[in-house]
């Protein structure tokens, strides 16, 4: 009599299932134990939908066509493959996720893409693509053509992405057209030195973008085609000098960061056009040079009072006349500014601000406050108040009677 065998079903104890997600990870530890070398799975409850899957910190190599929940993928919305050691991925991979919207591939060892898999397929659904923290080098940008409905770019920490495109044989660096519905742009740590003047010329709807911790040097003039733009971050820059009318025409700007710009040194008063039409100048909500060598803050740069949030900590303060509408309202009956003094921590700092010079003025501003330079005292007349020397007793001085005498020779 032939005896039957039983087939041995293995369970992955790593591997659960709710709330439609299959949740393949055990956080950062996991990578270090059992992690995942493929992902040959098959889901045994029929009943259940995996919308959401979650193969991060595991040691997945590669990624190829028809291997990734075959049978399911139609339902997949997202797709997370965070912290892996990913290195290639099949041409047309995702072409079966029909309804994925997002893709994270963070932290991976990415390094190229191109449009065979970022393929049109994927293009008409997928809103949300992180390629952050890859070694992605001479990065297309016609590799995103396909993306018509992405409104989440993220490139973070790939030191050589070198954006770069042909356009009639010719090197030019310009997002595709087909970008026009992106509001989310980030470039932080990619080693950009600097930015063709056209290159975000196709990002209308852009909103956000961040390239910070990039070794930029000016003001790229790139940004003055991002109407739209709404939170721009420049922090840990090279950037020396903010020239006249860097910020003009940017109605809808509310938040603008230079912090940690170290060499900036130098705002020019009509940065955003306060100048010359002051119904132009964006209305920030924001604004923070923290932690920059900025000594002087001009008065007319911006609507000080609109803000909510500014933060010009740790600069070397000038306590000069050109400061005295930020020191004297400290003593205003009704403060329009310093009570707007919150750092990224959202606590205030206005009684932290201290002179830098000149010397004599006392460490913090908060102790100037009053009439200070009401008469319109001249920068020259600001002096450091040890200069001061009384001279008495000159030569043939006889009690003062001999200057007495003098006097009345006039």
């Amino acid at each position: 009599m032939k005896q039957s065998v039983q087939k041995i079903v293995r369970f992955h104890t790593r591997c659960t299932c709710g709330n439609e997600t299959l949740k393949c990870n055990n956080g950062f530890s996991g990578y270090f134990y059992n992690p995942l070398k493929h992902i040959k799975i098959k889901i045994r409850n029929e009943n259940f939908t995996a919308k959401i899957i979650d193969f991060r910190f595991n040691d997945l190599r590669n990624l190829t066509k028809n291997e990734i929940l075959p049978g399911h993928e139609s339902k997949v919305e997202a797709l997370h493959f965070y912290y892996n050691n990913i290195a290639t991925i099949e041409d047309g991979t995702f072409d079966k996720f029909t309804s994925l919207k997002i893709l994270s591939m963070k932290f991976n060892e990415l390094k190229s893409m191109n449009d065979t898999i970022l393929t049109k397929q994927l293009g008409s659904t997928l809103t949300e693509l992180d390629l952050s923290m890859n070694g992605l080098k001479n990065l297309s940008t016609s590799v995103f053509q396909h993306l018509t409905k992405l409104t989440s770019l993220n490139l973070h920490e790939n030191s050589r992405i070198n954006l770069i495109s042909k356009i009639n044989g010719i090197n030019v660096t310009i997002f595709p057209e087909a970008l026009s519905n992106l509001k989310t742009l980030d470039l932080r740590l990619c080693n950009i030195k600097t930015l063709d003047d056209n290159i975000f010329i196709n990002l209308r709807s852009l909103e956000s973008l961040d390239i910070s911790h990039n070794p930029l040097k000016t003001i790229p003039k790139a940004i003055k085609s991002l109407s739209n733009i709404r939170y721009l971050n420049l922090g840990s820059s090279e950037i020396v000098s903010i020239n006249d009318c860097d910020f003009c025409n940017l109605p809808n700007l509310k938040t603008l960061l230079f912090t940690y710009s170290f060499y900036l040194t130098n705002i020019n008063e009509n940065a955003f056009g306060a100048l010359n039409n002051a119904s132009t100048v964006p209305q920030l909500n924001e604004f923070s040079i923290q932690s920059c060598n900025v000594s002087v803050l001009p008065e007319k740069l911006l609507n000080w009072k609109n803000l909510s949030k500014i933060d010009i900590k740790h600069n070397p303060i000038t306590c000069n006349c050109s400061m005295a509408w930020l020191i004297n309202d400290y003593n205003a009956t009704t403060p329009m500014i310093v009570d707007k003094m919150i750092d990224y921590r959202n606590n205030s700092y206005k009684n932290d601000l201290y002179c830098s010079s000149p010397s004599s003025f006392g460490p913090h501003l908060h102790t100037l406050a009053g009439d200070f330079c009401s008469n319109k005292t001249e920068l020259t007349d600001i002096k450091d108040k040890s200069d001061e020397i009384y001279h008495v007793c000159k030569e043939n001085d006889d009690n003062g009677v001999k200057d007495e005498e003098d006097k009345s020779r006039f």
